[in-house]
């Protein structure tokens, strides 16, 4: 069997181009892996009165909240992603791609693994509801399902205005990203002043900053001295430590559900920039030994496997820890804990690994999803093409947080559904080109490289 895996990774490291960045490859599956981890170490599973209920271990244990300095890893993400929508581009500006049809090709990309979650779902729900199911589990089912899907509403934003933050960095540089976090400062000192509603756009601005921050990736600019990536490290984390322990902002990177004064993501607080410039110091001090590292078949393999499916991996990974709680807690097969003691500690051991194995099968199941076939280009022109797509962008994104906020359980809505979320997200799919296309125009096989043409 070994000897089978090094012929199958020789083959793939063969195949591989020689340009190719694999450690960007591998820093995007590592973020990924690291939030999925990071979900399931949190979920504090408890019943009471036959009721599954559910608790963040950072709320049950508030000396764990500095856990989410090493596990709130989206800056990572955000920051290859910047890279990677630089190289896709300039290759589309070669090809003469149009902007429209480029969004389109990256939103296909990146939300036609969600389209198999809603379709599951929306039937699933409506089937548990008729069989009885306490309206309890199905709301808290249905929520914590479309936690990781906070991400696509804010990275699609962030893919939005990529061309147009791609030509700020061509002309101003440094001044383009500073141009970003001084918006992004702005708006949360407004926010915590009381300003209403503004502090939302920090969606934009803070992970617009990391996102911006990769095109020096891209063009060479990136430090590649390993201790000047250690003074960013050092210089992120300190900064945090001061802003959290003398400012008043949470030590917790992601929410609690404790807080009373607000979160440091809901909407992105400066704290997360701070977050990003230390995690992209460590990401130059260690690139060199990484790097040499991927250059092994055996090492570089599963990057590329993992890759392949990652965001089936990362939208499916929250299905499958309710559906293992759901059939282990109330049932008795899984004990319920008196506490976050030792024993419980421990019990994470194989609560990762009954939570991969379930993970596993639908990944399976559901892995033909990660890539969509190509349709053709809009029939648009001009400013109604562009209309078009960002409204798209824009209706999608509201109605993925609408589904992040409130679920897809709505004992108001007709069949116990949250309609205008669900119209609102199938409009932005649609717009998108996402879902619908094979309706419009023909299809052709998509590239199932990870990351083809500087995809993230």
């Amino acid at each position: 069997m070994l000897k089978e895996f090094d012929r199958k990774a020789q083959k793939i490291d063969e195949m591989t181009p020689e340009d190719r960045d694999r450690y960007a490859d591998f820093l995007r599956a590592a973020s990924i892996m690291v939030v999925v981890l990071g979900h399931w170490l949190v979920a504090y599973f408890t019943v009471e009165e036959g009721e599954l209920q559910l608790e963040q271990l950072l709320a049950v244990v508030p000396e764990t909240q500095w856990l989410t300095w090493l596990f709130q890893v989206m800056p990572i993400f955000f920051f290859v992603g910047g890279m990677a929508n630089a190289i896709g581009w300039e290759s589309a500006r070669k090809r003469g791609e149009k902007y429209v049809n480029w969004l389109r090709k990256r939103a296909r990309r990146l939300l036609w693994p969600v389209v198999p979650l809603i379709l599951f779902w929306i039937p699933m729900f409506m089937i548990l509801d008729w069989l009885g199911t306490p309206t309890n589990l199905l709301a808290l089912a249905s929520q914590v399902i479309f936690i990781p899907i906070w991400f696509l509403a804010a990275y699609m934003c962030v893919v939005m205005i990529a061309p147009a933050a791609y030509w700020l960095h061509e002309r101003l540089g440094i001044g383009a990203l500073a141009l970003f976090v001084g918006l992004a400062v702005a708006v949360d000192l407004a926010h915590r002043s009381g300003v209403p509603y503004v502090g939302w756009s920090n969606y934009l601005w803070v992970w617009g900053a990391v996102h911006q921050a990769g095109f020096f990736w891209h063009d060479g600019r990136l430090p590649k001295k390993a201790i000047v990536g250690f003074l960013m490290a050092v210089t992120g984390y300190g900064l945090l430590v001061a802003l959290t322990h003398l400012f008043g902002y949470p030590l917790s990177m992601v929410g609690t559900g404790a807080e009373t004064g607000g979160t440091n993501n809901t909407p992105p607080s400066m704290a997360l920039l701070l977050l990003a410039c230390a995690q992209i110091g460590l990401v130059v001090v260690l690139r060199k030994p990484i790097s040499r590292w991927l250059q092994r078949p055996r090492v570089w393999a599963p990057v590329v496997l993992l890759g392949s499916q990652l965001m089936t991996v990362y939208v499916w990974h929250m299905t499958a820890m309710m559906a293992v709680a759901a059939a282990a807690f109330p049932t008795g097969i899984w004990p319920d804990p008196e506490g976050v003691t030792a024993a419980w500690w421990l019990s994470r051991i194989p609560w990762f690994f009954i939570l991969t194995a379930a993970m596993t099968i639908l990944v399976l199941a559901f892995g033909r999803w990660e890539r969509p076939r190509e349709g053709r280009a809009t029939t648009l022109r001009g400013w109604p093409a562009k209309i078009k797509a960002i409204a798209g962008v824009a209706l999608t994104s509201v109605g993925l947080g609408m589904l992040v906020l409130g679920g897809l359980y709505d004992t108001e809505g007709p069949l116990n559904l949250p309609i205008v979320g669900l119209a609102m997200l199938f409009a932005g799919l649609v717009g998108l080109g996402v879902v619908g296309s094979s309706l419009f125009g023909r299809w052709a096989k998509s590239d199932p490289a990870p990351m083809a043409d500087g995809e993230g």
